[in-house]
């Protein structure tokens, strides 16, 4: 990589990581350029020659986490051999780094945001939903399954209830408890989704 090539992903980098900081702490709505430029140390025009606009570094972030589940199947299923356990496991992780990863947590809110819905939720929801849909086919062929599971419906309404999960715990308690819902509603539903011998095996935190 050239110095001048090098140079401009630092300066991405660092823009993508001020952004964060800066919308973590101040809202989206309530964010400004300058303060992304000062917090990343850099001028406006070094900013435009990567990002247009405050949308588009909000899109920049959304984007640096579409492959995060992706990543997290790969790393689950290397240590663990039920694919409905690696599924659990990997809902939790996705809980982990939403209270440790900044631009984990960053990406989530503003997705809720209604400027970035129409433009960014659909490919986030498609990605999700293959991941789990991928991994519901590996229990399939594991035998994990129950007969009557429909793969693409399950992933479909299995997404569908983590993100309602997401939203109603951030409603009601600013998200502190969204470990304790999740636990319970793996237990509710998992009984609909895998066979009686593989449901006693499960652990659901």
């Amino acid at each position: 990589m050239s110095a001048q090539r090098e140079r401009a992903v630092h300066t991405r980098t660092r823009l993508l990581q001020a952004a964060a900081e800066v919308f973590d702490r101040e809202g989206f709505a309530g964010s400004s350029l300058t303060a992304v430029c000062s917090r990343a140390d850099v001028s406006k025009g070094a900013l435009y020659c990567h990002f247009r606009s405050k949308e588009a570094l909000g899109v920049a972030i959304i984007e640096e986490q579409s492959l995060l589940w992706h990543r997290l199947r790969d790393e689950v299923l290397a240590v663990e051999p039920s694919p409905v356990q690696a599924l659990i496991a990997m809902s939790f992780e996705f809980v982990s780094r939403l209270e440790t990863d900044l631009t984990v947590r960053v990406s989530a809110k503003l997705l809720r945001e209604a400027v970035f819905f129409d433009v960014a939720a659909a490919a986030q929801v498609i990605g999700w939903v293959t991941v789990v849909r991928d991994l519901l086919s590996l229990a399939r062929e594991h035998g994990e399954l129950r007969p009557e599971v429909n793969v693409r419906h399950a992933a479909e309404q299995i997404v569908a209830e983590l993100l309602g999960l997401q939203f109603v715990a951030q409603a009601l308690t600013g998200g502190t408890d969204l470990r304790v819902r999740l636990s319970r509603l793996w237990r509710a539903t998992s009984g609909c989704l895998v066979t009686a011998p593989v449901r006693e095996r499960l652990r659901f935190e």
